[in-house]
């Protein structure tokens, strides 16, 4: 029966060709002839080429096989332009169609074709269109195709367009730990749009010129060039979408010159645009170079999308995806229908972050720049605040910051573009997260894993001593001499210590001495427990773009670097400098391993998802490594680190948490020299109300700010006395 049905409908077709609007050679006829099966073969062979073009998106080779008159009233950049935005519309696959003929017609020159096609789509997935017709004629050159725009879908020829419609869904929100709205769209903004009938002054250049002044992004030349010609005539262009706020101040100047339309438009607004900007992240239009990425996962052109943040981490999350079909329409009416997709709901986050805190957090590093001295010296700064139980990031912080809402294309703020470029000019990078992606030689800080590592081996014991005199003359090694901290003080030397004393004096003498014996031994233990302990490999978080850092590889240091492993390498390893380079997330879920007992946590910053009332998601803390070491060497680790803050003979930041009450602080301080000169000042700490008690870890870094005692130690001070509400110290 279809065989016959399609029998009749080429005859058909090809009696009724000309009615059309296909460029064609068809007349009609009134008897069906007896078909030529060799010719009939060449114009079967000649369409499977053309599909085959298609299908591969060999425009110029579908092209080649058009017949002239098609040639002629089709130029080849319209032609192949016309393709390129069907598939932008389609959003089809690389190879994605798929063809089967289904019969075929001929009648002297000219032949018909009926073929199926199957379409595979990113977004619609696989549709077919079946019946569909291919008319050829046979040419000098050959049989060719004698194309027009039906011939994407039959509905063309006479007029019809392929469009999306699509619901727009509403963004979701971003709340805080505590449900507090950080991000939602209840912002207003106004679509402006352009009446060119008339002019209230009958000057259309002084009305382009006060749009160019509130619409930055377009000259008073282009929309003269693009609308002046339609000056008198009832024509209506909308020129760009407004923040409500700032339409009120623009609004008399824009109408005396002006015939405007306006419609409102729900738009993001960020009510805390300055706090956790690296966290939160922004909004933007999609950038011109990922244009074609994000149409084909079913995106508008003129689209809003997260651009920095958990706004772009869990941009799918937060923007859902409206119902969305593909259609043929004419003259305003859907004539067919190709393809739909459901619909799927927008979701608000909720983000384990202490509003509280990290607003206390922002503060004191601003008044740390602003007000206490190192403005003038450091570049930028870092803290990250953990739960050490289940790896949740109750505050992330960087000074310099910025404010997201400079970036909101509807934004509030009247000096927005100049606040982006004086940023983005910046050298001191404000947009950029130091705490997840910032990379650092650990200095000091990094004796806590050289510990581990000398225990581990079974070639140490937490109280295995050695004379640290203050400075150590390259023997056994042999190279040159090297000077501990300690040789620059009234003391001169820590003397005969053990090695949780070497720690809580933060000895270089003594990790000198682990670093050559461990290399002689096997070079592989110190970076291995390195690994174990979090650093040179991804944490596992997926909320926030993260940096992973690097060890040295002894193994492979020759193929890598060009030379072989040196023990001086291991010297300068032992210590946290040299290529031994962290983040400051690593550093505080290190620590927060330690003081948990040995489980290293995924961080993650979101809470949950879903609607009010109905989460889609809820975290669950993730153990991703455990580390399985004898238990001294966490014990003798952690007594160590509490002694860093009590001990007033050996402890390093003894002098900054005295007289600190109510909460418990052990730690690590590190100073760490830079490649380009300057150190940067570290500390690391868990605290609670008790030393059996960890609750948080902290990592503070301040970039080229000094040493760790005297610089990054006392801002941890103060951020555990907000975190835990503590009365500030006199003075």
């Amino acid at each position: 029966m279809r065989r016959l049905f399609l029998l009749t409908l080429l005859a058909a077709l090809l009696s009724a060709c000309h009615s059309t609007g296909a460029p064609s050679t068809f007349e009609s006829a009134t008897a069906t002839p007896i078909p030529s099966q060799a010719a009939l073969r060449e114009a079967q062979r000649t369409a499977a080429d053309f599909l085959n073009a298609w299908r591969l998106e060999n425009f110029s080779a579908m092209y080649a096989l058009l017949a002239r008159n098609s040639r002629d009233a089709y130029p080849f950049p319209d032609f192949e332009a016309f393709y390129r935005e069907a598939h932008a519309r389609l959003t089809l696959k690389p190879e994605g169609l798929r063809y089967s003929f289904a019969n075929a017609i001929l009648r002297g020159a000219e032949a018909a074709i009926a073929y199926d096609l199957r379409f595979e789509t990113s977004f619609f997935g696989t549709f077919e269109d079946q019946a569909r017709l291919l008319r050829l004629v046979n040419t000098e050159e050959g049989w060719r195709v004698a194309w027009s725009r039906g011939d994407l879908f039959a509905e063309m020829a006479h007029g019809a367009t392929l469009e999306v419609i699509q619901t727009r869904l509403t963004r979701g929100n971003i709340y805080d730990r505590d449900g507090e709205v950080i991000a939602d769209m209840n912002g207003v903004s106004l679509a402006v749009t352009l009446l060119t009938r008339t002019y209230p002054t009958n000057n259309p250049e002084a009305c382009f010129a006060e749009l160019a002044k509130v619409f930055p992004a377009r000259s008073a030349e282009a929309l003269s060039r693009l609308f002046g010609g339609s000056t008198g005539r009832d024509f209506a262009y909308e020129i760009g979408v407004i923040a409500q706020e700032r339409f009120f101040e623009v609004r008399e100047a824009l109408e005396r010159h002006c015939t405007l339309r306006y419609e409102p438009r729900p738009t993001r607004r960020y009510l805390k645009g300055d706090i956790a900007p690296h966290v939160i992240g922004y909004i933007g239009p999609i950038p011109a170079e990922q244009l074609a990425l994000w149409q084909q996962r079913g995106y508008p052109r003129d689209a809003l999308i997260g651009l920095d943040g958990v706004e772009r981490q869990l941009e799918s999350v937060l923007s859902g995806q409206g119902k969305a079909a593909l259609v043929l329409r004419q003259n305003g009416v859907v004539v067919r229908t190709l393809a739909e997709r459901p619909g799927v709901a927008s979701q608000s986050v909720y983000l384990t972050l202490d509003m509280r805190m990290q607003v206390a957090a922002q503060r004191i590093l601003e008044q740390a720049f602003t007000s206490g001295g190192l403005g003038g010296l450091s570049t930028g700064a870092a803290v990250v605040i953990l739960d050490v139980k289940t790896g949740a990031i109750l505050t992330l912080a960087n000074y310099p910051d910025f404010n997201v809402e400079a970036f909101n294309p509807n934004s509030t703020l009247p000096n927005a573009q100049a606040l982006v470029q004086a940023w983005l000019n910046d050298p001191r990078k404000p947009t950029f997260n130091r705490a997840t992606l910032g990379q650092y030689p650990p200095g000091s800080i990094f004796k806590i894993v050289s510990m581990a590592a000398a225990i581990e081996s079974g070639l140490f014991t937490p109280n295995t001593r050695y004379y640290c005199s203050g400075i150590w003359n390259g023997t056994p090694l042999g190279d040159r001499t090297r000077t501990d901290w300690i040789a620059s003080t009234p003391a001169g030397r820590h003397g005969s210590i053990t090695l949780k004393q070497a720690l809580t004096g933060s000895c270089n003498i003594y990790f000198w001495h682990i670093g050559w014996t461990l290399s002689n031994a096997d070079p592989e233990i110190l970076p291995n427990i390195a690994r174990k302990m979090g650093f040179g490999k991804p944490s596992g978080m997926t909320d926030l773009p993260e940096a992973i850092g690097l060890l040295p590889q002894p193994s492979r240091y020759e193929q890598l670097v060009g030379r072989r492993w040196r023990n001086s390498d291991a010297l300068n390893a032992v210590i946290g400098q040299g290529d031994v380079v962290v983040t400051p997330l690593q550093v505080a879920r290190m620590v927060a391993a330690i003081a948990n007992g040995g489980f290293l946590y995924k961080p993650y910053v979101v809470e949950k998802i879903g609607i009010i009332g109905e989460p889609s998601f809820i975290a669950k803390p993730e153990i991703t490594d455990t580390l399985a070491f004898k238990p001294e060497t966490l014990a003798a680790i952690r007594e160590a680190m509490c002694e860093v803050t009590t001990n007033r003979t050996l402890g390093t930041a003894t002098f900054v948490f005295e007289g600190l009450r109510g909460v418990s602080v052990c730690g690590k301080t590190g100073t760490a020299e830079t490649p380009t000169g300057g150190t940067h000042a570290w500390f690391a700490a868990y605290a609670g109300k008790t030393p059996e008690s960890p609750e948080i870890a902290i990592a503070v870094i301040v970039e080229r700010g000094g040493e760790g005692s005297s610089v990054a130690a006392p801002l941890a001070r103060r951020l555990i006395e907000a975190y835990y509400a503590l009365p500030l110290p006199a003075g």
